[in-house]
């Protein structure tokens, strides 16, 4: 009889900012992707024993079962296969033996990586669970068909492996040139998600708070996930309208999520805006529309100097996010 719940247990090892992690190498699943150090329950024993095992298994680390904390927990079905997956992310409060790799024939090498600069590729909801935890989300549910009895605790979106980047800026950062030198780089499968596309040609409305494009905006970059696309989602994105928005976005989304604020000075910004074709915008309007370092609360955008020039931001933007290394799609 074929297993309906799949229990996986995973071990979150942190030391001065920077995680634990292996290179998966002989094995079926994920080869060559980083991943934490994992492995399945077994019968007859706890989860706790189970993780307390694993970590002696594949790390040579002894860790009494009341010194590990659960602090977070995914669970989903699998599109593939249809199998209910259970995984626990466990910490541990103290632990003895030196760290070994005990199964380099499934494990190429163990490195400690920064939380903030995760290696590609990287499995990917292992990223997302490291991004839950440092949110302080103790759960996901994703997968499962939507009942009237309970909902999700949150609204996921995407899959393990989708990506989603946000590339956000004043008027002449250089957003929509970054995301159209991603498309060209990556080719077929990633979504563009434009905010003037959105709002200047389908619905043109006004930026102002609540509008209807900041919902169009959230529902395109959904479905696009949902079907199956990486997406870039670019504009200027105001803070104080589009932030709740792009925050439940980045929170919902289960794959690996990278976001960028192109930082250009205003001299800057009206000098690229004079080379540019005519837009009926005067230099008093970019004056008007610019807001300095336009940040979102929380932290999570990295920002990208004026020096930094078009190809190496494509360039970096791939690298982070691991679009690099994978194939476009045959959409």
């Amino acid at each position: 009889m074929a297993r309906e719940l799949v229990a996986g247990l995973h071990l979150v090892l942190i030391r001065d900012g920077e995680v634990l992690l292996g290179r998966r190498a002989g094995t079926p699943f994920a080869e060559g992707h980083w991943h934490l150090p994992a492995g399945h329950l077994e019968a007859g024993e706890s989860v706790l024993r189970g993780m307390a095992r694993e970590a002696e298994e594949e790390l040579g680390l002894r860790i009494r079962e009341q010194d590990l904390d659960l602090v977070h927990t995914l669970h989903d079905l699998d599109a593939d296969d249809g199998v209910g997956r259970l995984r626990l992310f466990f910490t541990a409060r103290a632990h003895t033996g030196p760290l070994t790799n005990r199964e380099p024939d499934r494990c190429a090498e163990l490195a400690w990586w920064p939380l903030d600069a995760l290696p590609t590729p990287i499995v990917g909801y292992a990223a997302a669970a490291l991004a839950d935890i440092a949110a302080g989300r103790p759960l996901t549910v994703s997968g499962w068909p939507a009942t009237s009895r309970a909902a999700p605790s949150r609204t996921a979106v995407g899959g393990a492996g989708s990506r989603l980047v946000l590339v956000r800026g004043n008027s002449a950062s250089g957003k929509s040139s970054v995301a159209a030198g991603l498309r060209e780089r990556f080719g077929r499968g990633l979504a563009l998600v434009a905010q003037d596309n959105l709002r200047h040609v389908v619905l043109r409305e006004h930026d102002r708070p609540g509008a209807a494009n900041i919902g169009l905006l959230d529902a395109t970059a959904r479905y696009a996930l949902d079907a199956g696309y990486h997406v870039v989602v670019e504009g200027i994105l105001a803070a104080d309208h589009y932030g709740p928005t792009l925050r439940r976005l980045v929170d919902d989304h289960l794959g690996v999520t990278r976001c960028y604020y192109l930082d250009v000075p205003l001299a800057e910004t009206l000098r690229r805006h004079a080379t540019k074709p005519p837009t009926g915008a005067t230099e008093d309007d970019l004056r008007d529309w610019y807001h300095e370092r336009d940040l979102l609360p929380g932290g999570f955008e990295t920002v990208i100097g004026a020096d930094s020039a078009l190809p190496d931001t494509v360039d970096r933007i791939l690298r982070d996010t691991g679009l690099a290394e994978l194939p476009a799609l045959d959409v």
